[in-house]
């Protein structure tokens, strides 16, 4: 395969950083995005590997203008990931606006904005694709962690949809839902003041504890992902190599076993509450309809490739 050019966006730790080094090593150009990135990664710089500040909570005007000028780097780009994201425990009670705003712009809107940015450019190529650092989260939703939960569950729902819709121009997204890796995730971002306690509020103390208690028995358990591992994965799954060479596009593929148990059980779990509840649900209809869905319309929201 010929090299391909990445532009990718958190790059200046964790998930991100690795696989910039990761897409330099197979071959492929980069443009490495983030806050402060000449700072943090300008040992990183050479012909294959390009550096742009660029804030993924700036605007949609702001960020068309950013790609407009990473596309010029290398006169286009083959394929964007967005891996840029933040977390932090807190209850949803006491998350303020600011928080509230910051972490879905970070972990969704940002993402959004960027695809509507690039999309113009990929569509005029009839080339592209469009992947998204995503997390067993929208499957699986810790306490305290309801607004993380939400924008990742809010993010993998949007990449099904896009990719049905650039699917026939040419195009295709793909989100990749991760487990838990030693990140520096939780950590404040650049110039944000230092985040506030999870809790004020006496009644939610026991189940953070409760919470804090179960990671802190077995930190590698609860977060055993390798980073070296994770990254080449990544690349794998976009370029369709290594273990995903010969397989259909997949539009929501996981990584880690965590992350694999804990979604194929709730699979199953949700599976037996439809089943439980099927006469419930059926029991809305109205009388001219028969019940349930028609084969049209189960294809359309089908996430199976069709040959």
């Amino acid at each position: 395969m010929a090299p391909q050019i990445w532009l990718v966006t958190g790059t200046t730790s964790g998930i991100g950083k690795m696989v910039i080094q990761e897409l330099v090593r197979r071959g492929d150009k980069v443009i490495a995005t983030g806050r402060k990135v000449e700072e943090r990664l300008g040992a990183y710089k050479s012909d294959s590997l390009r550096l742009l500040e660029l804030d993924i909570s700036a605007d949609r005007v702001a960020l068309a203008a950013k790609v407009q000028e990473a596309w010029a780097i290398f006169g286009h780009i083959d394929v964007v990931l967005n891996n840029a994201g933040m977390n932090q425990l807190m209850s949803a009670e006491e998350a303020s606006e600011d928080h509230i705003n910051a972490l879905l712009t970070t972990n969704l809107l940002g993402a959004v904005r960027l695809t509507q940015a690039v999309l113009p450019l990929m569509r005029a190529r009839r080339s592209g694709t469009l992947a998204f650092i995503s997390s067993s989260s929208a499957w699986n939703s810790l306490p305290f962690m309801s607004l993380y939960a939400a924008s990742k569950a809010g993010l993998s729902a949007f990449v099904e949809s896009l990719h049905k819709e650039i699917r026939p121009l040419g195009l295709r997204a793909v989100a990749i839902e991760c487990g838990g890796f030693p990140t520096s995730l939780s950590q404040a971002r650049d110039g944000a003041p230092p985040p506030p306690p999870p809790t004020q509020i006496a009644d939610y103390v026991p189940g953070l504890t409760a919470l804090g208690g179960m990671f802190a028995s077995d930190p590698a358990a609860y977060m055993p992902g390798d980073l070296a591992r994770v990254a080449p994965r990544i690349v794998d799954v976009v370029k369709r190599e290594g273990p995903a060479a010969g397989r259909p596009w997949a539009v929501r593929v996981v990584l880690g076993s965590d992350a694999h148990a804990a979604i194929a059980q709730k699979v199953r779990e949700v599976a037996g509450l439809l089943d439980e509840w099927k006469d419930v649900s059926y029991s809305t209809d109205s009388d001219a309809h028969k019940g349930g869905a028609t084969e049209a319309y189960l294809e359309a929201v089908s996430i199976l490739e069709k040959e």
